[in-house]
């Protein structure tokens, strides 16, 4: 089994990744769990989780990787118990902070569950994100394997948006999310070779 955790700010357009994603793993006959934690963001589609055959598990009350790791944790262990799907997909509040949460699955999970994470990132707000909200902004692309820039039929990435990106992330494998990556077992298969899924 493995986890895959999304974080982006709220309107970086998470959801219908994750959306995407789940019909590119449903397509490809695999199974996976959703955790979601919303704080008055619009969830999965439940026809699509339907359709897909996929167990919803919500978290409340705050930051998936802060206030209520435990429960995470927890949650986690019972979708691994319970259902054992291909992948757990956990998605994040959008002031979740992304670095540090493989060292919590490190410490407090179970072994042999390999944890990747993936921070979308809008576009069309990039000068604001990189500004204004760099302290949180840097949190959340330092700790991904993946970033995903979303919106750029909005604003379109430069040279300077990848420059940023390695100073921040240098780990990180940073994927346009374009057209044709709209098609989910295109974005599975892209997500798949860059995260080693």
């Amino acid at each position: 089994m493995k986890i895959i955790i999304f974080g982006g700010f709220l309107g970086s357009g998470k959801t219908t990744v994750i959306g995407r994603l789940i019909k590119g793993l449903a397509d490809a006959g695999r199974t996976c769990a959703i955790i979601e934690n919303e704080i008055g963001e619009v969830g999965i589609d439940d026809a699509l989780l339907r359709e897909a055959k996929v167990e919803v598990t919500p978290l409340f009350g705050g930051c998936v990787c802060c206030q209520i790791s435990g429960s995470l944790i927890e949650a986690v262990g019972r979708i691994q118990d319970q259902i054992a799907p291909d992948y757990i997909i956990v998605e994040m509040t959008g002031l979740a902070l992304m670095d540090g949460i493989q060292e919590l699955f490190e410490k407090y999970g179970r072994p042999g569950v390999e944890v990747r994470t993936v921070c979308v990132v809008d576009m069309s707000r990039w000068k604001y994100l990189v500004t204004a909200l760099a302290h949180i902004f840097d949190h959340q692309v330092g700790g991904a394997d993946v970033v995903l820039l979303n919106k750029v039929d909005v604003e379109a990435p430069t040279d300077r948006t990848f420059e940023t990106l390695r100073e921040k992330a240098p780990q990180a494998k940073v994927v346009v999310l374009d057209e044709a990556l709209k098609d989910p077992g295109a974005l599975w298969a892209k997500l798949a070779e860059c995260a080693a899924l």
